[in-house]
């Protein structure tokens, strides 16, 4: 082979050797100057899982008891969380997809809340040993602008009182 064509290759080589070097060194830096935070919350942003990205209301931990309307009047069920938009409901036998129903939720100090939903999502069909509370997701669906508002100040109820507490 050519002396030069060896030359030359080394030559290249070490110019990527050493780009890539100044490459990671310049990348340490920046996430440094920038800190640890915002690389973390870049990652824990782009973790999201699909159903964080489809919701467009924000979910509240919650322990509400509430019973079946009729044709489900003697099924006594849990709401674990709630939204505007819907919640999970913790029942023994979740319903059939796309079933509508009404409950009647019982809110710590306030008055009863009637909200009409729909089933979109029940993990009936996971193993026992794999469910933490066997149950479904509903979609509250034709409600009056009463209960929507109902729903709303007693969520915002909810969470000043926990903020409160935390604090």
């Amino acid at each position: 082979m050519d002396n030069g064509i060896i030359v030359t290759s080394l030559a290249i080589g070490a110019a990527i050797f050493a780009g890539l070097v100044i490459f990671w060194f310049f990348n340490a830096y920046v996430k440094r100057k920038l800190g640890t935070d915002q690389s973390v919350q870049l990652a824990t942003t782009s973790q999201k899982s699909y159903w964080e990205e489809k919701r467009r209301h924000p979910r509240v931990v919650i322990s509400w008891p509430a019973m079946l309307e009729p044709p489900y009047e003697h099924i006594q069920v849990q709401f674990k969380d709630i939204s505007l938009g819907g919640a999970f409901v913790v029942c023994r036998k979740p319903l059939p997809l796309k079933e509508k129903i009404r409950f009647c939720i019982k809110m710590p100090e306030r008055e009863e809340l009637l909200l009409n939903a729909e089933v979109i999502w029940s993990n009936t069909n996971v193993p026992q040993d794999k469910v933490i509370n066997r149950g479904m997701g509903v979609k509250f669906v034709q409600n009056t602008n009463k209960a929507r508002q109902h729903l709303e100040k007693a969520i915002s109820d909810h969470l000043k009182e926990n903020s409160t507490e935390a604090d």
